[in-house]
């Protein structure tokens, strides 16, 4: 079984526990099929300078990536550490405790002796560029002389400080490799040798990416086997390597996913981590998390560790479950799929509702749904406006088409697809699109015009008269609504025509055009809730300046392309609010109407 845990520094130089070395310096051996020491002068810098602002700060701690090593012996029958992954850090530590003067480990080249060599007497001015273990192994030096230099300055007591910070308090993860044992009767030396090959070329390549959950993973394994034969202890692990896997399968399903997450799932290299991260009262750095499920189990007593661990274990598995609990509720799905949207945090945001799960279901709901209530509290439908309330107007959207999904009779019954919503919100992300025709800023380019009015064209070609409500005022100056019949004649076809046959087009003519026929299909009202619908930005672009029949046009054909389209959004331009005004080219007063009154009927439990 492999050994994950964590030492300080102070304990990768000097160990007790080593044998048969006096003094008791580790060493460490640079495996020949690693490439050479390459650190440049930003790496080291920013060893140097995250030391430094440990030193400053009140973290109890501070934790380097792991450092890989496999047991092996040397020529004199001596331990000796293969270093598979961690070469960089451990010799520009050697580097740096080198000019201090301090004790330091011996590290050895396996088919580069003269690179051995060449660090054990490494000191100021020894530049070479022989070769580019000499010339990265000088530089390092000269840069770590050269930083101290400038901290010591002001402090002659900075050189002792951060030595005995780098001694006591920096802290390595260690990952001792212990499954080549049950190798070494059976194979040979080379089919051994390439098996650390094996491994050190997935570790490098990102295949087995050493990430909290990762190593986690090992620290419970290593725990939970106490007091167990060996028979018993390997079917325990492998109890606990299912479970792991079949957590870390469910939650790569796209839906559960993004049910839980707004980042995509391309940057998490391990999907139970989240639960780890939610578990964890730290997660706010790399490893972070790992530390402090390391700090929780650690015990003078074997006994209590394996205890910590399998309740930490143990609370990973009731976190999920209760998680898979809330995703199989349709309500609970739409209810809490809605808050994690809304909120940037989705960790804060999912352990704000755990927390707040520990009642009766009833309960649970009436407390989802107070969340939702709360996240609209400042919203006046009446007055939502597209210039001053775009965050609001794009929460109302969001959840008129949740709570839409939610409420749809058996036979229709759907989901809202989080997961086609948060990655269209990954890749450019959402907007408010205006419904109908309004006036816009001139358009040049000829290309982008020539789309335009072929675009216009087809809308329209069919069209000859439209119905429009003009707002009028009688005697005493009351407004009222009267029907305005407005002809599209051949002639103004026949104006479309020629300027996409034209060789050249006229801009100044065009926009006049164009303006001209967004006045046939506008209305009275441009950035109120009753002329606004969520598409996406990417979407958006391709119906800008155009009038209504041409957006529905094109929604038509998004949706017949595979393309994802909200449920309202698609009922604005299908015309499905209003069963009394079948026209499709033009977007009414009626329509308006209807579409306000259904928002304000599905949201009006959530409104205060």
């Amino acid at each position: 079984m492999n050994i994950i845990e964590t030492k300080p520094v102070g304990k990768i130089i000097l160990n007790e526990s080593t044998p048969d070395r006096s003094p008791r310096i580790e060493h460490y051996l640079i495996p020949y099929y690693q490439r050479g020491y390459r650190w440049d002068i930003e790496n080291v810098e920013a060893l140097l300078d995250d030391i430094h602002n440990f030193m400053r700060s009140d973290e109890e701690n501070y934790c380097l990536q792991p450092i890989v090593v496999v047991p092996n012996i040397d020529e004199n029958t001596h331990t000796i550490w293969e270093v598979i992954d961690g070469q960089q850090r451990l010799i520009t530590m050697y580097i740096i405790f080198q000019f201090l003067n301090k004790n330091r480990y011996n590290i050895v080249f396996g088919q580069r002796t003269k690179s051995t060599d060449f660090l054990k007497e490494l000191t100021f001015g020894t530049y070479n560029h022989d070769s580019p273990d000499f010339h990265f192994m000088s530089q390092a030096y000269d840069i770590v002389k050269n930083w101290f230099e400038i901290k010591c300055k002001n402090d002659i007591d900075y050189v002792d400080e951060f030595s005995t910070t780098l001694n006591k308090k920096v802290q390595v993860i260690w990952y001792q490799i212990e499954e080549l044992k049950s190798f070494e009767e059976e194979e040979s030396d080379n089919e051994i040798e390439n098996k650390k090959i094996d491994i050190f070329n997935r570790l490098n390549i990102g295949k087995i990416p050493l990430t909290d959950a990762e190593l986690i993973r090992a620290l419970l394994l290593s725990k939970i086997k106490f007091g167990l034969s060996e028979r018993e202890s390997i079917m325990r692990q492998a109890e606990i390597s299912n479970e792991w896997h079949q957590m870390e399968m469910e939650l790569r399903n796209d839906e559960f996913w993004y049910f839980l997450n707004n980042k995509s799932k391309d940057d998490a290299t391990s999907a139970i981590e989240l639960i780890f991260k939610l578990i964890a009262t730290d997660n706010t750095k790399k490893y972070s998390t790992y530390l402090w499920f390391e700090k929780q189990i650690r015990s003078d007593n074997d006994d209590t560790e394996k205890e910590n661990a399998l309740a930490l274990w143990g609370k990973t598995k009731d976190y999920f479950n209760k998680m898979k609990y809330w995703f199989s509720n349709d309500n609970l799905y739409h209810f809490l799929g809605y808050i994690l949207t809304i909120n940037d945090n989705s960790i804060s945001t999912l352990r704000r509702i755990l927390e707040n799960s520990n009642c009766k279901k009833d309960e649970f709901k009436d407390w989802a749904f107070n969340e939702i209530r709360e996240s609209l509290v400042e919203v006046d439908l009446e007055n939502l406006a597209y210039d001053k309330n775009y965050k609001n107007l794009k929460n109302v959207f969001l959840l008129h088409n949740v709570i839409t999904t939610d409420n749809l009779n058996i036979a229709q019954k759907n989901r809202f697809p989080f997961n086609l919503y948060k990655e269209i919100n990954n890749d450019g992300g959402w907007s408010i699109e205006h419904i109908h025709a309004q006036q816009s800023q001139e358009m040049k380019e000829e290309k982008a015009i020539k789309k335009w009015l072929e675009d216009t064209y087809k809308a329209i070609e069919n069209i000859n008269t439209i119905e429009k409500e003009i707002k009028k005022f009688d005697k005493n100056g009351k407004e009222q609504y009267v029907i305005e019949v407005v002809i599209i004649d051949n002639a103004l076809k026949q104006e479309v025509i020629n300027l996409i046959e034209a060789d050249k087009i006229n801009t100044d003519v065009f926009n006049l055009l164009k303006d001209k026929l967004i006045k046939i299909f506008e209305s009275d009202s441009i950035h109120v809730l009753d002329n606004l619908a969520l598409l996406s930005k990417k979407d958006n672009s391709t119906l800008n300046n155009s009038i209504f029949p041409v957006k529905r046009n094109k929604i038509i054909q998004m949706e017949k392309e595979g393309k994802y389209i909200p449920v309202t959004t698609r009922n604005v331009f299908f015309k499905y609010y209003n069963e009394s005004d079948l026209q499709p080219f033009y977007w009414s007063k009626s329509d308006k109407k209807n579409y306000v009154k259904n928002i304000k009927e599905i949201l009006k439990p959530f409104l205060s």
